[in-house]
């Protein structure tokens, strides 16, 4: 009798503290929502990255050009472009351009200077390796392709982007010749500028007002689309809202 209750009671200990085969499922498949959870969390959205990248770096292209203290120079002779030039002696501004070179689209910082010194024209984009910002960490130029010492994070393509729109604009006169690039300008004092193409003139008596023909002063928020697309939709993209005082945010795309 004591055997058989020994027996009974090692019967009950191992049946009681054994997993039954539903206890097993459900802990296989909480495991799996849990492994799926985590892999959706941590699966890295490029095109937010992208998008992050971007709005810190419009800003920092407002930075420099708040704190440079670089000048257009000096008549050197009494030509009248030299003349010209010195009617407009101010600190120089700094650009962010997004620019789509074959099938890459990436973008780059750079100071805004004459293209030479014979030339009464600003540059439509850098004309030397000296004009691009370098990054103080990584020693690299702030640009996204085309040289050697690039930096690949200022390439949008990397990160999935098959287009961009700019939008937004509707004040008078319309930056209309932007084309497949998106130039945005900041002057000493902070203030956001469209660039629709190279300032100034090639005239007789060449004026190199930064102001001339192309620039425009932002009057309105814009928006910058980054679309893993080639058609712009919600589920595929996302916005950036620039605003008259450099203010630089996520928004709504549509």
């Amino acid at each position: 009798m004591t055997s058989y209750i020994k027996l009974t009671k090692q019967k009950n200990c191992n049946s009681s503290s054994a997993f039954t085969m539903i206890e097993l499922l459900v802990v296989i498949i909480i495991i799996g929502i849990i492994v799926a959870a985590l892999t959706f969390n941590f699966t890295p959205n490029k095109l937010q990255i992208a998008a992050d990248m971007l709005m810190k770096n419009i800003k920092f292209t407002q930075s420099l050009a708040l704190k440079d203290d670089k000048y257009q120079p000096f008549p050197n002779s009494n030509t009248a472009m030299e003349e010209n030039r010195s009617k407009y002696w101010f600190k120089q501004w700094w650009h962010l351009k997004i620019t789509n070179t074959g099938n890459t689209i990436y973008y780059y910082i750079f100071s805004d200077s004459p293209s030479n010194s014979s030339s009464s024209n600003f540059d439509e984009g850098y004309s030397h390796l000296s004009e691009l910002a370098i990054n103080p960490m990584s020693k690299k130029y702030y640009i996204g392709a085309i040289v050697s010492d690039y930096s690949p994070e200022l390439n949008l393509s990397a990160y999935g982007v098959k287009k961009v729109e700019f939008t937004g604009y509707s004040s008078s006169p319309m930056p209309n010749n932007m084309g497949n690039r998106i130039d945005i300008l900041f002057d000493s004092e902070g203030n956001v500028f469209l660039n629709e193409g190279i300032a100034g003139d090639s005239n007789t008596n060449p004026d190199i007002n930064p102001l001339k023909n192309v620039r425009h002063l932002l009057t309105k928020t814009v928006k910058i689309r980054l679309c893993k697309d080639t058609t712009c939709t919600n589920s595929n993209c996302i916005a950036i809202a620039i605003s008259p005082s450099g203010d630089v945010e996520q928004t709504q795309c549509f």
